[in-house]
């Protein structure tokens, strides 16, 4: 049997069909969806009753270093209050949105270390699958 390994190399982050290069250290990228995806309730009588939860807002964070060629690419799209598709591609997962905004420009600082620049993302129809 084999082992499965992950590489980062391996994770693809496409905004508006661009790939977007130049990460920092430590998460290159994250997801959360905003809210649970089914609501259980229990009555006095311990009645249950169940909901759906159709609301697909989620949260993108790409976290790139203030030296990333990507930087003013994603800085532009901020600016233009501009909606894209996103896609976070791996060998077993895939995480996209038809429509997806950048919350604000990054914020910044300078310093001892290669700055770093996060781009929130506001996800309108997030899907997350695992295809493997």
């Amino acid at each position: 049997m084999e082992v499965p390994t992950y590489n980062a190399k391996d994770t693809v982050v496409t905004v508006g069909g661009v790939v977007v290069k130049g990460f920092q250290d430590g998460d290159m990228v994250s997801y959360t969806q905003n809210e649970n995806r089914v609501t259980a309730e229990v009555d006095a009588q311990g009645f249950a009753s169940v909901s759906i939860n159709n609301n697909r807002l989620g949260q993108v964070t790409v976290n790139l270093s203030g030296n990333s060629p990507s930087h003013k690419y994603l800085n532009g799209i901020a600016n233009a209050n501009k909606s894209v598709p996103i896609v976070i591609k791996t060998p077993s997962e895939k995480i996209s949105a038809t429509q997806a905004f950048i919350n604000k420009p990054a914020d910044g600082q300078f310093g001892k270390q290669t700055p770093k620049r996060t781009y929130t993302f506001v996800a309108l129809d997030m899907d997350v699958s695992v295809t493997k």
